[in-house]
């Protein structure tokens, strides 16, 4: 209840904070949308939550954990909103301790694993950036902390430093003895592909969303989102990264040919936009778990 509680407040809170910065001058709303650009916006941005989703279930395959796809779109949306706890770790959590109720894996290895496909996810996604950052606007020591902050994930990732982390962090929290899975490049190499989809999809979906509002985006400004995002999600301690994700998609727009009114407008609703995105894994996750029961009653109906 206090999760949920707490979640909501952060939406409340973004409502207001858009009413206010209207209110104020800070932010110009479009006096017209683009309502095919935004509709192509939102089915990116839906089918990048969708493979984001899944991405779970392909990681826990190439160490031997089979799950359904509809499983792992719920443990992946049903704990969707507790990343706006501080801390970030409680979606892991979630995640883990329902594919260990559904399918009874080991709990510690469950919650290793999703917080691995987090610092994947992230790998993945400055390494599609890259690319971009040749051509954008940054400044050359911004471009040298992005690739230093790569390298220290690649460290971390494909390495045992992260693995020792993680294992004394959940034997913190679980109270016992486990092991851990080795994790490395080559058996993750097959999973890269989703990742650096659902990120180019959240990129591309960001750059519509600007047409839809019509502002002018370079075609590289589409890599300031993941970016930001990547951003919000390495502030452990600020629910679901509120503040510095926008403050640093404000600074990376603002770089570009874009007024510092439109940067803040379309920076501002894309934090309600993305928690769209948010609310369609929540609201399907539910679906699904839905129908899981209803296929439950159905069968036992047929055997009475």
């Amino acid at each position: 209840m206090k999760k949920n509680w707490l979640s909501w407040f952060v939406y409340i809170s973004v409502v207001f904070l858009i009413i206010t910065l209207a209110r104020n001058d800070y932010i110009v709303l479009p006096a017209e949308l683009n309502y095919l650009y935004l509709g192509l916006s939102v089915f990116l941005l839906f089918t990048g939550f969708i493979l984001q989703g899944l991405s779970y279930k392909i990681l826990l395959k190439k160490y031997g954990y089979s799950i359904r796809a509809n499983d792992s779109l719920i443990a992946f949306g049903m704990t969707i909103l507790s990343r706006y706890i501080p801390g970030k770790f409680w979606i892991h959590l979630g995640r883990g301790g329902y594919i260990r109720d559904r399918y009874g894996y080991p709990f510690g290895e469950m919650v290793y694993i999703s917080l691995y496909s987090q610092f994947l996810g992230m790998w993945n996604a400055i390494l599609l950036c890259s690319v971009g950052l040749l051509f954008t606007e940054l400044k050359l020591y911004l471009k040298l902390l992005v690739l230093v902050f790569w390298l220290f994930l690649s460290i971390a990732i494909f390495t045992r430093y992260l693995h020792k982390f993680v294992q004394k962090a959940v034997h913190k929290v679980i109270k016992k003895e486990f092991s851990l899975p080795a994790l490395t490049f080559r058996k993750n190499l097959a999973a890269f592909p989703v990742f650096l989809i659902f990120w180019a999809l959240y990129g591309a979906a960001f750059y519509f969303l600007a047409l839809s509002m019509n502002f002018e985006l370079k075609a590289h400004a589409m890599i300031y989102f993941p970016l930001s995002t990547i951003i919000g999600i390495a502030a452990v301690f600020a629910p679901g990264g509120l503040g510095l994700r926008e403050a640093s998609l404000v600074g990376m727009l603002t770089l570009g040919n874009i007024s510092t009114v439109q940067a803040t407008t379309l920076t501002v609703f894309s934090r309600v936009w993305f928690l769209a995105g948010e609310l369609f894994a929540f609201v399907l996750s539910l679906i699904l778990r839905l129908s899981y029961r209803w296929g439950k009653n159905k069968n036992q109906e047929n055997v009475l």
